[in-house]
């Protein structure tokens, strides 16, 4: 038979077939996973020994079995050969062998409080010899998964399954520096090399968002695996431009943009940033501004954005309209609103923009409103906005539903030492018409307030509305839980490092031991507050050792009480002024306040030290020490004054003190015009003075700047005498009484009189420079040296009685900045006699006051309504940074 070409080649290639089989008896396959008998570890515990046990048995039997190229031994097999029998090397050889595994794991375990120390060995079957063993430990049941981790990777190294990472390279990258790649990925030098971490490495930095492309190189070292990461950089941000913006500058846009430079470009955050600006130019009115963006190139890798802004006209919001509003009218509601229509002071203030936030705010104030009038079912919605060229237009659906009165009122539940009569007589909701929401807020603070204030710290009011839809009307019931009886234990202070705690611990109106008391606690908030040595005060109430005893815990953030303050001023009296003042309000954490303040003006010079402890010996017992040097110029004659003195006072009751000092003085009347009248030669000379004064003081004022309400009313009397080491004797009286009424629209009235009362003593006459006069900023403003003449009628020597009242009436002017506006209408004289007379001088005017951050600020015109021959009609006075 003739052979074919493609019989001999089937030949050719059996008989290659057969020599390869006889010279490789084993078959072509993929290489084996290597067999691993893993037995369970020896533990040594005396609380968890089975838990730990299989814990770790089977992570590490997990961890082994998803690891390529290993193929632990079916752990029910192993448990059979290992039950009852002792966990030693010759036991794990013996399992190793009878299984066909190429290696056996043997272990214990130690438990020592919540450390956990795991060591392992490795058995080699075939060579029947014990390979370096491995240790890991870790804290607790939670830390076993790490250590398992740890184990793996040390025991595949023994058995030459896996190489360690010798080296981690970068390269491509120059903007991102490898320290932070380094940071997200697992793989590093030391670290067990894992194909499945270094395709989690690449997905990591790719991650990172600041590459385009990233690979991974790998080669064998004698000392390990190095990994190589090749990587292509995406283009950076190296510039964000702006262009047409001149309302808002470019670093307000910038911080108002999460895209920064040496940033990769995100087109998302760009879009989101982009809206971000279009929101910021519409909180300023610029409604229909238009903003765009492009991005350029920059160089080879570079990209530059440039953000162009046209912003248009400035629109404010026209009008605020209401639909379905039937009982209120658009006044009344927008007066609820924070949000206003634009005005003439829209220059000054906010009036007529559009803060979309302020905007939701003002929804939920309108609901509030209807909730506080009786409309129980109202629905105020979302507001309906509209633009065009000229303004913004605002349109608020109201659906106000049915109103509703208030029904009958009580009070149930627990009882207390203020009887319920009383406690009904407190409540804000009967003196209500129709139902109101914020009433049964403040009734139940009130409520709460009286249990708390009788020593139950958590005592609990529920209120219980019972609507009845056919009256149209709500019941109301306070339901009391006053809980148990509750006492102050600790009292500690944190955060004071000048401070020390006996000058806070002193002002508190609690004491350690005493019944709970809300009210004192306020008080004592208040006093603290009081002192301005701190920035914040935190008052935390805590639950004490037991059920009924609570803790104080007053964390205080100190602020730096030392001040170094200017001011400037001008007054009928001293013309224009300037002083300076340095002091310390907390003189060495004692709470003592020490002061050197000097002032200059054309007619007066005044230097004085001032040191006040306001807790002498321990005692409230203020006490104000005081030194000073003065020159004083008037139209004929000159007077310097040295003198010092002190000053104790002494709280009496709530809002009463009484106080009681003593001033020596030196005057020397000098420099005396040669045309002065004979009255003022005569008194030429120095004249000493010793004075005792004594008074009596009521304040009930809610601000020492700005009160609106309360009263400030004292009384003093002074006493001179040759006893007292002088050279004059005399007395001196006055009185002050000032009263302080809150009207609507944040405005106060106010009315303050004074009087004054000289009288000569021991046969001595009154002393020039003692005598009343009136006129200037804190009596007749417009005037100025008001008082009794000489016989001439053309020099004002001075009374010995005064008599003098303002009017003044405060209203916000710019409310945002804390600007009032005041008119006042001031009237009195003094007089040369022993008893008021009637022919009081009048003048009115109007001014602004601010406590700015220089201080105090006052600019006032007096006019004057009754001017005399040689007068002028008007004046105008200021103060900054100092009273006058």
């Amino acid at each position: 038979m003739t052979k074919t070409r493609s019989d001999v080649v089937r030949g050719l290639l059996g008989l290659f077939i057969a020599l390869f089989l006889i010279t490789n008896p084993h078959p072509i396959s993929a290489q084996e996973p290597k067999k691993i008998a893993l037995l369970p570890f020896e533990v040594f515990s005396g609380t968890q020994r089975d838990l730990l046990q299989e814990s770790i048995f089977s992570a590490l039997y997990a961890e082994l079995a998803k690891t390529k190229g290993i193929m632990p031994v079916d752990r029910e097999m192993i448990l059979k050969q290992v039950a009852g029998r002792p966990l030693n090397e010759e036991r794990a050889l013996a399992v190793g062998k009878e299984t066909g595994a190429l290696y056996s794991i043997i272990g214990s375990v130690s438990e020592f409080g919540e450390l956990i120390s795991v060591d392992a060995k490795i058995i080699d079957i075939q060579q029947g010899k014990v390979l370096p063993g491995v240790f890991a430990q870790g804290r607790g049941l939670e830390g076993i998964p790490a250590m398992v981790s740890r184990l793996k990777g040390d025991l595949l190294l023994r058995i030459g399954e896996v190489q360690r990472i010798a080296r981690v390279d970068f390269k491509g990258n120059q903007k991102i520096e490898n320290s932070a790649i380094v940071q997200v990925i697992k793989s590093a030098r030391g670290n067990v090399y894992s194909e499945l971490d270094l395709s989690g490495d690449i997905k990591a930095i790719y991650k990172m968002g600041y590459f385009d492309d990233v690979k991974a190189d790998t080669s064998t070292t004698p000392e390990g695996v190095a990994i190589t990461f090749i990587l292509v950089e995406k283009a950076l941000i190296s510039q964000i431009q702006f262009t047409g913006n001149k309302a808002i500058d470019k670093d307000e846009l910038l911080s108002n943009m999460s895209v920064k430079t040496r940033q990769v470009l995100n087109p998302e955050k760009l879009a989101a940033d982009i809206t971000k600006l279009k929101n910021l130019y519409e909180g300023k009115g610029y409604y229909n501004a238009e903003i765009t963006y492009k991005v350029e190139k920059a160089g080879e890798k570079d990209t530059r954005i440039v953000v162009d802004i046209q912003e248009n006209k400035k629109i404010y919001v026209e009008r605020i309209s209401f639909e379905g509003n039937r009982t209120f009218t658009a006044k009344e509601l927008r007066k609820q609103m924070k949000t206003t229509e634009w005005d003439f002071l829209h220059v000054f203030t906010d009036s007529g923009l559009l803060k979309k936030d302020e905007l939701r705010q003002d929804v939920a104030r309108l609901s509030a409103y209807y909730l506080n009038n009786g409309f129980i079912q109202a629905q105020v919605a979302d507001p309906v906005i509209t633009h065009d060229a000229k303004g913004i237009y605002i349109k608020i659906p109201i659906n106000e539903g049915k109103r509703f009165r208030v029904g009958t009122v009580s009070i149930t539940g627990d009882t207390l030492e203020v009887s319920r009569k009383q406690l009904m007589d407190r409540l804000e909701i009967k003196k209500k018409e129709f139902y109101d929401r914020s009433a049964i807020i403040k009734d139940i603070e009130a409520l709460t307030k009286a249990a708390n204030d009788e020593g139950f710290a958590y005592a609990d009011v529920h209120p219980q509305t019972d609507i009845r839809e056919k009256d149209l009307s709500v019941d109301v019931t306070y339901k009391i839980y006053k809980g148990i009886l509750v006492y102050f234990n600790r009292i500690t202070f944190t955060g004071n490092t000048k401070t020390r705690d006996k000058v806070m611990r002193r002002l508190l109106s609690i004491v350690e031991g005493d019944l709970y008391n809300s009210t004192n606690l306020k008080n004592s908030y208040t006093a603290l507050e009081r002192t301005r040595y701190f920035e914040e005060i935190n008052f935390q109430t805590e639950k004490g050792p037991a059920e009924n005893l609570t803790d104080v815990r007053i964390h205080i953030k100190e602020k730096a009480t030392g001040m170094f303050s200017i001011g400037a001023g001008y007054s009928g009296q001293d013309n224009l002024a300037f002083m300076a003042e340095i002091s310390q309000q907390n003189f060495l954490g004692r709470g003592q306040t020490l002061k050197v303040k000097t002032s200059l003006s054309s007619t007066r010079t005044w230097f004085e030290v001032q040191f006040i402890e306001p807790w002498l010996f321990d005692l409230p017992l203020y006490s104000n020490w005081n030194a000073w040097h003065s020159e004083k110029e008037w139209d004929y004659y000159n007077v310097n004054s040295t003198g010092g003195g002190f000053n104790l006072g002494y709280p009496l009751w709530e809002f009463f003190s009484g106080n009681i000092g003593y001033t020596y003085t030196i005057d020397e009347v000098k420099d005396i015009n040669v045309y002065a009248p004979q009255y003022i030669q005569d008194y030429a000379g120095t004249y000493r003075t010793g004075i005792i004064t004594v008074g009596i003081n009521r304040d009930t004022t809610d601000d020492n700047f700005f009160p609106t309400r309360g009263s400030r009313n004292g009384v003093s009397v002074g006493y001179a005498s040759k006893l007292l080491g002088g050279t004059t004797s005399y007395v001196k009286t006055t009185l002050l009484s000032q009263w302080f009424f809150g009207l609507p629209l944040d405005t106060v009235f106010s009315v303050r009189g004074r009087a004054g009362y000289l009288a000569p003593s021991e046969g001595e006459s009154i002393p020039l420079f003692e005598r009343f006069t009136l006129g200037g900023m804190n009596s007749l403003r417009g005037l100025k040296d008001i008082g009794p003449t000489d016989s001439t009628g053309l020099y004002v020597i001075g009374g010995t009685t005064f008599l003098c009242f303002n009017f003044e009436y405060l209203f916000p002017l710019i409310k945002e900045a804390g600007i009032k506006g005041v008119v006042f209408y001031d009237t009195g004289n003094a007089w040369d006699t022993y008893s008021f007379g009637s022919d009081f001088r009048h003048t009115t005017g109007a001014g602004i006051r601010w406590y700015s951050p220089l201080g105090p600020l006052r600019l006032e015109w007096g006019y004057v309504l009754d001017p005399k021959d040689g007068e002028s009609k008007s004046r105008w006075e200021f103060a900054i940074g100092m009273f006058m």
